[in-house]
């Protein structure tokens, strides 16, 4: 391995999400979920008791209006979300999940921690916590 790829930070956080992003594809191809849609559908089940509209997922996820309205329609299709209108504002539709989706949501709370025990194999509680203290700056360091 070239010298220099082994000290660039950018370099494994690129293989890193890559190979989760595969990996995680492989998973979800199973129940018929793209990884996208899976991140998507477990932030609605989490948020299940509040309103959520397209723009909240566009600003939470950092994804353009079309990419977000790609996504809902597909799981609008597969019967795991419905837009309703918004009683605070007409304008709006707010996404609610279905019972489907909500059956759905502890198999990939599942999926999701299965994911994460074999991306932090052999790694301590206090490595993981340092590692998430260092990736929250450089997040924010490149956020700003």
């Amino acid at each position: 391995m070239d010298e220099n790829k082994s000290k660039r930070i950018g370099y494994y956080m690129k293989m890193i999400a890559h190979s989760m992003e595969n990996m995680r594809n492989k998973t979800l191809e199973k129940i018929g979920l793209t990884s996208s849609q899976f991140e998507i559908l477990l932030y609605l089940c989490f948020k299940k008791d509040e309103e959520i509209n397209q723009r909240d997922l566009e600003k939470n996820f950092k994804l353009s209006n079309p990419t977000v309205n790609g996504i809902l329609n597909r799981l609008e299709y597969k019967g795991f979300i419905i837009r309703e209108m918004s009683e605070k504002d007409a304008r709006c539709k707010n996404i609610k999940v279905t019972n489907e989706a909500y059956d759905l949501y502890k198999k990939m709370k599942t999926i999701a921690k299965n994911m994460e025990n074999d991306l932090t194999k052999g790694i301590t509680k206090e490595e993981k916590e340092a590692f998430i203290n260092v990736i929250k700056k450089m997040y924010n360091n490149i956020c700003k």
